[in-house]
């Protein structure tokens, strides 16, 4: 029951998003603005995905090797599994399934896979935030859309809290464990979580040694700069003049706004966050409403493809993957 009625708000919550982008457009223009798409500029904006994705996936190496060298082929084919099951599952359940997944298919213990899965939303966050901070004065232009301001404002104060508990949670875990089971479970923990604890601290490696950190931080910034060239690529696939600066802030404000994982394949949340960013460079809102749908319909439709097919190569289903969640 509980399931359903978060499915039902999503689905609800996904229909308002997209009204308040495609219920204010004028169909004439969208379309004549679709057909002018230059296909050669997407397909630059494809490799850019692509090479988001890579970088992402050669972060997760880096994070993983203080507790084991993993393939990069194997954590590229769970990166994109991981994000096909997002476009289909609500809550980012697609991440569960990717820490299960390589714990599986390289060997690995899952608690410590899945501490470096924490750890990669929180150098995501990180990046995110600090790139928010060096953009902020740009809230003064968002003062003119008071909706999407506070929208923005309150996914950005939401990112924040997650990001400082995470990193009061790491800090415990790492430094003074006995501390965190104290704060958590005063009435003590039995032996098999004390085991699960100190093989998610085992994943926690790379906190606190700088030739592991530092390359993860690049690499989480050159992640996100790609990201945000895909969306600058797809803008010049319309013939959109932006300058860089919008599609990094759309880069940002998609990425804070769907850190509130209610919608599957953040469907309506994307397309609000990036239409109404580019809005606040003069773009029309039928030219930010193609741009969007487009460079979502990009990602989904990539992400989906290569997702089924590393499922054939490992010899999985779809079912077998919501299994797991279960396990």
């Amino acid at each position: 029951m509980k399931k359903n009625l978060y499915l039902l708000l999503g689905l609800l919550l996904s229909l308002f998003l997209l009204y308040l982008v495609f219920g204010r457009i004028n169909y004439q223009e969208f379309w004549q603005t679709l057909k002018g798409a230059k296909l050669s500029f997407l397909g630059v904006s494809l490799i850019l995905l692509f090479i988001h994705t890579g970088l992402r996936a050669w972060r997760w190496k880096v994070l993983l090797k203080p507790v084991k060298e993993a393939r990069f082929s194997s954590l590229l084919g769970t990166f994109f599994i991981g994000f096909m099951a997002n476009n289909f599952l609500p809550a980012r359940m697609g991440d569960v399934i990717r820490g299960y997944l390589i714990g599986k298919t390289e060997n690995f213990s899952k608690t410590s896979s899945f501490a470096v899965l924490i750890a990669e939303k929180f150098l995501d966050g990180f990046t995110i935030l600090s790139s928010f901070a060096v953009f902020s004065f740009t809230l003064r232009k968002l003062e003119t859309h008071r909706a999407f301001y506070k929208t923005l404002v309150f996914s950005g104060y939401f990112s924040l809290i997650l990001f400082l508990l995470t990193l009061l949670a790491f800090l415990l875990i790492k430094y003074a464990p006995e501390k965190f089971m104290k704060l958590t479970k005063p009435s003590g923990w039995s032996e098999r979580a004390k085991t699960h604890l100190f093989a998610f601290r085992d994943g926690l490696k790379w906190f606190d040694q700088i030739q592991y950190l530092i390359p993860s931080l690049i690499l989480s910034y050159l992640s996100w700069l790609s990201y945000a060239l895909g969306i600058q690529w797809t803008a010049m696939a319309f013939s959109v003049n932006i300058p860089f600066i919008a599609s990094f802030l759309g880069m940002i404000a998609v990425c804070v706004v769907t850190t509130l994982p209610f919608t599957p394949g953040y469907i309506g949340t994307y397309h609000a966050a990036l239409s109404y960013s580019l809005v606040l460079y003069d773009v029309s809102m039928e030219e930010a409403a193609a741009i969007s749908l487009v460079f979502h319909a990009l990602f989904f439709s990539f992400t989906t493809f290569m997702g089924l097919f590393y499922l054939w190569h490992y010899h999985l289903s779809f079912s077998s993957l919501k299994k797991s969640l279960k396990e």
